[in-house]
């Protein structure tokens, strides 16, 4: 996806059904994360609603998994759950800069090192070429970031950092932006030890989140180890998790199955904590918690993947950027301190993998698919990827990165449908998979017919990127807002059997018919700006018989075997037969 650097230069239903929940065992807690204790788990109440969930709002009960014990209560010592860096960089993210006027094109990379303070691993920036700091200025060329740290305003706070770095010329520094006092930078100690920098601040009066920053300005490795971020008096809240356990997701054809039913993802990528309640009001069901593995920090705003359950908003956390390390060893780690929770059905393994055009992005076939591997059986649900190839490079591409994951996606993304019907092309190549499919806000003309043709040609799931965008265009969202309510009131009929044999359609229209429960649905869109009138004919349109226009309150007669019907340019229509 593609806000990260916008991200920078700023510096931000019905109930879930019965799901088999059991109790999460506890674990201990990574380097430098503050133990998370043990515990018994539990799993949340109330037998809910269809799988789907999502379209009337919230309600108080999650799924009605087996408990044992209540919820999981933990007493942490550090808000950063991998402060010790042992699970990659989940909960952070890393960029790099550059002199040549391409803020991705520096030679700056990030890997995990075995030269650790404590524990078994630390997290190393390197310089592997010509264009790299000088080590002499605060004028950082890489660095390491948390995920915004929710906070209230005026909140002190006391952060530690250990870094290691060269005795001689070595160079970079700790950067908390925003707070009450402006921007706070310190310098970090460079004599081939390791050495902690301490920073004391207070967030600003209207601060909901924060971040800090862990730079590199020199060509020499550095080293970063052991963060530490509790309040001002050393203390960090009790964190309690009331819907811990596993959901039953998997794999059945050409879609997931979530709780025992098909599952037709409709979400949003980025969704905030405060926000959740608005994206299950919209009629969403599913978030990808881009960037987060989930509930990463320890504050006073509770759990993230808790509210999502409650609210019939299904989760998959995000390992992006601790995919871009290339260690596989550490994925099961991962999987057994942030997967267990009923809110998540699916995990998102890397955005990008195949971003070949940027160093630091790039995940080699045979890394990332050892990843994926590593990760699965620790796991217990479907991991997917996207691939920004898919639609629009070679067939062959992005085959090698098949066996990594259980699922594909895609970013078809703008008002040109063909980047679709190419992905879908790609990923019948690589190997028969659902395909969920990412959308970013191509006009509000575009989303809803774009999200039908998406459906025509076989996705299963439409998760746009992303909330921040669509919140801020009304008419984006009211059509995001459409396309879910029309999709979700015909899942029988998405899920249904493929009746599109023996019926054809107007030249330039995708179509696809689907059989259930004793009708025939008609799924139809004009994909080009060219006003198309035609006829639908074929087996099975007996003349005299009614065709509904779903969503358009009107209706056609079969006459002579068919019907004939027109098409405004980038327009869907919706027929049910009966």
């Amino acid at each position: 996806m593609r806000s990260l650097l916008a991200l920078l230069l700023c510096a931000g239903a019905s109930c879930v059904p019965g799901a088999k929940g059991q109790g999460a065992s506890g674990s201990t807690g990574s380097a430098g994360g503050g133990g998370t204790g043990s515990s018994s788990g539990s799993a949340g109440g109330g037998s809910g609603g269809p799988a789907d969930g999502g379209a009337t709002g919230g309600s108080s009960a999650g799924g009605s998994g087996s408990s044992s014990g209540g919820p999981v209560v933990t007493h942490p010592t550090n808000i950063l759950a991998n402060g010790g860096f042992e699970l990659g960089l989940e909960c952070y993210a890393d960029w790099v800069w550059s002199t040549t006027g391409k803020s991705y094109k520096g030679d700056y990379d990030f890997y995990l090192s075995s030269n650790a303070h404590s524990g078994s691993r630390s997290l190393e920036i390197r310089c592997n070429g010509s264009d790299c700091g000088n080590g002499g200025s605060n004028g950082g060329k890489a660095a390491i970031f948390t995920e915004p740290i929710p906070t209230a305003g005026g909140q002190a706070y006391s952060l530690g950092v250990y870094t290691q770095c060269a005795a001689a010329g070595g160079g970079g520094f700790v950067y908390v932006p925003g707070t009450a006092a402006g921007d706070v930078t310190k310098k970090v100690s460079c004599d081939g030890s390791w050495r902690e920098t301490s920073l004391s601040f207070t967030t600003a009066a209207n601060a909901t989140s924060f971040t800090f920053y862990v730079y590199s300005n020199d060509t020499a490795s550095l080293f970063v180890d052991d963060a530490t971020l509790t309040d001002a008096d050393g203390t960090v809240p009790a964190q309690t998790v009331r819907h811990a356990g596993m959901r039953e997701a998997g794999i059945e054809g050409d879609h997931l199955v979530v709780d025992g039913q098909p599952y037709l993802a409709l979400g949003f990528y980025s969704v905030p904590y405060g926000a959740l309640p608005d994206a299950a009001d919209a009629g969403a069901n599913t978030v990808i918690d881009m960037g987060s593995a989930g509930d990463c920090f320890a504050t006073a705003q509770g759990s993230f993947l808790d509210r999502a359950y409650e609210l019939g908003l299904n989760v998959l956390p995000d390992s992006t950027f601790t995919a871009r390390l290339q260690t596989p060893a550490v994925f099961p780690a991962v999987a057994a301190r942030f997967a267990p929770h009923l809110a998540e059905i699916g995990w998102y393994l890397c955005d990008e993998p195949d971003q070949n055009a940027v160093a630091f992005y790039d995940v080699p076939p045979s890394s990332f698919v050892a990843e994926g591997q590593a990760l699965a059986p620790a796991l217990g649900v479907p991991a997917t990827a996207d691939f920004q190839h898919a639609d629009w490079d070679q067939t062959g591409f992005d085959d090698p990165y098949a066996p990594g994951v259980a699922f594909y996606m895609a970013e078809p993304y703008g008002t040109n449908f063909g980047g679709v019907t190419t992905a879908m092309k790609t990923f019948a190549g690589m190997g028969a998979k659902p395909v969920w499919l990412a959308q970013d806000d191509p006009g509000a003309a575009y989303v809803v017919p774009k999200s039908w043709f998406d459906v025509i040609a076989g996705a299963t799931g439409i998760v746009f990127f992303d909330w921040p965008a669509f919140q801020g265009d009304p008419a984006g969202m009211a059509a995001a807002r459409q396309a879910f309510a029309e999709l979700s009131s015909l899942r029988p009929a998405i899920f249904g059997t493929d009746a599109s044999a023996g019926l054809t359609a107007p030249a330039g229209i995708a179509f696809a018919a689907r059989s259930a429960s004793g009708h025939t649905w008609l799924f139809a869109v004009n994909p080009t700006s060219a006003t198309v009138t035609g006829r639908f004919g074929g087996t099975g349109l007996a003349d005299g018989a009614q065709v509904s226009v779903l969503f358009e309150n009107r209706s056609l007669t079969v006459s002579g075997g068919g019907f004939t019907d027109a098409f405004s340019g980038v327009s869907r229509h919706v027929y049910e037969l009966r």
